[in-house]
């Protein structure tokens, strides 16, 4: 459900950021990072998106929170609440005051969207036309297949694909994965990725360099 009272405060909010399509529909309660791209036609509603993100056209993102340097292709559809399943009916009508139905029968949430949001950690790269569900949470570092159904979390670094969405890999070794982790590149400063960039460049990444560029930038840390 998109409120147009939230949509037009969103616009305006929003009118003069060349980093956010006039073709979009963001509402006014989201988070959006300075640096972060929204595309034509992106519906973006109770969302945060992180540093140097883009949202792809088309894609909806409701009651969802995006990580930084995360990749969102085209068609994707993220979060979007979600329906009770242990209550008499699913119909949002019974448990929320703004729903899809376009009418208020509830003064309260019973069942507030925000208990069901999707967490799209750092680093994550989603293929078009991808489902991810409310209530997931996608580990740092992962891919998801284009056409990807996800239902389940989905573990740091995983490469997923299929409906539902499986586990077909991981980008790097467990040992490589720990390291990425511990480290949490993501929160550096622009100026340390930038003098680290080679690191970023470099193809099939070893454990060792992985390591170097833990030492390099331990080192640059402490020189300030």
């Amino acid at each position: 459900m998109f409120p147009i009272a939230h949509y037009i405060k969103g616009m305006v909010k929003n009118l003069f950021n060349p980093r956010v399509s006039n073709f979009s529909f963001v509402s006014a309660n989201n988070r959006i990072d300075p640096t972060a791209v929204v595309y034509r036609m992106a519906k973006i509603k109770g969302a945060s998106i992180g540093r140097y993100s883009y949202i792809g056209n088309d894609t909806d993102v409701e009651c969802a929170d995006i990580g930084q340097f995360c990749s969102i292709s085209d068609h994707c559809r993220i979060g979007m609440g979600g329906h009770t399943l242990n209550h008499l009916s699913t119909c949002p009508l019974f448990t929320q005051k703004v729903n899809g139905c376009q009418a208020q029968w509830v003064v309260q949430d019973v069942c507030p969207a925000e208990a069901n949001r999707a967490l799209i950690g750092n680093d994550v790269w989603v293929g078009s036309h991808v489902l991810i569900n409310g209530g997931v949470t996608v580990g740092h570092g992962a891919v998801i297949g284009a056409g990807a159904v996800v239902v389940k979390d989905v573990p740091p670094y995983a490469i997923v694909g299929g409906v539902p969405a499986k586990v077909i890999r991981y980008r790097f070794s467990p040992e490589i994965i720990q390291r990425l982790l511990e480290l949490e590149w993501w929160n550096m400063d622009e100026k340390m990725l930038k003098e680290n960039i080679c690191f970023f460049q470099r193809d099939n990444i070893s454990l060792d360099e992985v390591n170097a560029f833990v030492s390099n930038v331990v080192t640059k840390s402490s020189m300030k």
